[in-house]
């Protein structure tokens, strides 16, 4: 698919659309995005130290961290996911991210972080290390005890970010976040979850076609906010609610 480099693009090529709907079984919704970045972007030690500040378990649990990107109750499903799942002293990556508020909840647990982007971040932070996806890691293996990826897996192959087109691309990604994991280790997962659907070119909804296929080679440990079924049983829509789920590596 690395002929497909001129992204973000208004509509899906006619070649493509078969394989990006699973033969047409997904139903197509528009909501474009162009966020592509040719600015730097930069976590200073202050911006990163005052995300650490706000992300602490107590604030979190207090409803007192403030805004994010998210909402609460993601702050308490993903802090409750790595709580019950001793995710803590760990090396940890985080596949895709704007601004460092997982980092932060991660470092609040003595965590060391590598942050993973297709647009990276400069930091100089000591437990942040921000790398390149395609250049790193996609050729990495068996380095990380945990990865965590919210709101970012949905996006991989669609050209939002000037990523090339691939219908794969987020099958693709997981298998790059299994080759990364060390035996049995967790990945703590987040996308729209519902009746399945594709928005061209926001992201996709992931429901009971598209879902197993992602979590191919991975067990289901939790889910955290509402149930798998729950959320399959809904119209096809634009946008879905975003569950927190604990995937270990088989």
């Amino acid at each position: 698919m690395s002929m497909y480099t001129d992204s973000p693009y208004k509509n899906i090529p006619n070649e493509l659309l078969a394989q990006y709907t699973m033969n047409n079984r997904i139903p197509v919704f528009s909501w474009w995005f162009d966020n592509r970045t040719n600015d730097n972007i930069i976590w200073n030690n202050s911006i990163i130290a005052d995300f650490c500040n706000r992300f602490t378990p107590d604030n979190i649990r207090n409803n007192a961290e403030g805004q994010s990107d998210y909402g609460h109750d993601v702050c308490v499903n993903l802090l409750r996911s790595f709580e019950e799942y001793n995710i803590k002293n760990q090396h940890v990556a985080v596949v895709g991210s704007l601004t460092p508020w997982i980092e932060a909840i991660l470092i609040n647990l003595n965590n060391t972080v590598t942050t993973i982007e297709y647009n990276v971040p400069e930091s100089s932070y000591d437990k942040i290390t921000c790398k390149d996806y395609f250049e790193y890691f996609e050729k990495n293996s068996n380095t990380y005890d945990s990865v965590v990826s919210f709101s970012s897996i949905e996006h991989s192959g669609l050209g939002r970010y000037g990523d090339p087109l691939d219908p794969d691309g987020d099958l693709k990604t997981m298998q790059v976040i299994h080759k990364n994991l060390k035996k049995d280790g967790l990945l703590i997962w987040g996308s729209p979850v519902g009746r399945d659907s594709l928005v061209w070119n926001a992201h996709r909804v992931y429901g009971p076609l598209r879902l197993p296929k992602l979590f191919e080679n991975f067990k289901q440990m939790n889910w955290y906010g509402y149930s798998k079924e729950r959320l399959f049983n809904q119209r096809p829509a634009k946008n879905s609610y975003q569950p927190v789920v604990v995937l270990q590596r088989v």
